[in-house]
């Protein structure tokens, strides 16, 4: 303990979730702990769409080959390196490569931010009440840093990694076969002489809606 005890009560922290368990959580940070359950649920996406590039960069004869190597990979990290390997190894244009470094580099940022939240303790500041993840780096042995966690800096999170995901599709379509460009350019040409298809996003979203529309899609 410091000479100041008035200071260290000031930076004391009780641990979230440590005594009524659950119940702290959703009486006290439910807007947290939904913007974070949204982080995992929509970083999930995100590994998928890099999958299906890593498939369509590695082999469209041997999809099961590929994506076997992608699966035993044990990590995000190590999954990203072998998209990163693909500017090296594999025939790309000048514009693919591009857009391949871009998604890499864009989603180690978010990877990064991303495993702090994840990984993190959760406190609360004593004399603020405001909610702290206790962030430790795995290669220091400084004590851990609190990092002020509010509703607002997760929205922010959670749409730069809608972004991510929507630039990750587009990356896909660099990547698309003969065929599915065909594809892509008769829509548009239906687009141009019928006007734009009706948009699937809604205010308030239902799931009967949101089930009947994935089940045309898949």
């Amino acid at each position: 303990m410091s000479k100041n005890p008035k200071k260290d009560r000031e930076d004391w922290y009780w641990p979230l979730g440590d005594l009524e368990y659950q119940h702290e959580i959703r009486d006290f940070f439910s807007g947290e702990a939904e913007m974070l359950g949204i982080i995992t649920i929509l970083w999930n996406r995100q590994e998928l769409k890099l999958r299906a590039i890593y498939k369509r960069l590695i082999s469209s004869r041997r999809p099961d080959y590929a994506m076997a190597i992608w699966d035993r990979q044990p990590t995000h990290q190590a999954r990203r390196d072998l998209l990163a390997l693909a500017l090296h190894t594999t025939k790309l244009t000048k514009r693919q490569a591009g857009i391949i470094a871009y998604v890499v580099d864009k989603t180690k940022v978010l990877a990064d931010r991303r495993n702090e939240l994840i990984h993190a303790e959760y406190v609360v500041h004593a004399r603020t009440d405001k909610l702290h993840a206790k962030v430790s780096s795995p290669r220091s042995n400084k004590p851990p840093k609190h990092q002020k966690v509010t509703e607002k800096d997760l929205q922010q999170i959670v749409d730069d990694l809608e972004h991510l995901i929507m630039a990750t599709e587009a990356a896909w379509l660099a990547f698309s076969t003969k065929l599915e460009k065909k594809f892509s350019a008769a829509l548009k040409k239906l687009a141009e002489e019928h006007g734009p298809l009706p948009e699937n996003r809604q205010n308030d979203s239902d799931l009967p809606s949101l089930r009947q529309i994935h089940g045309a899609e898949y």
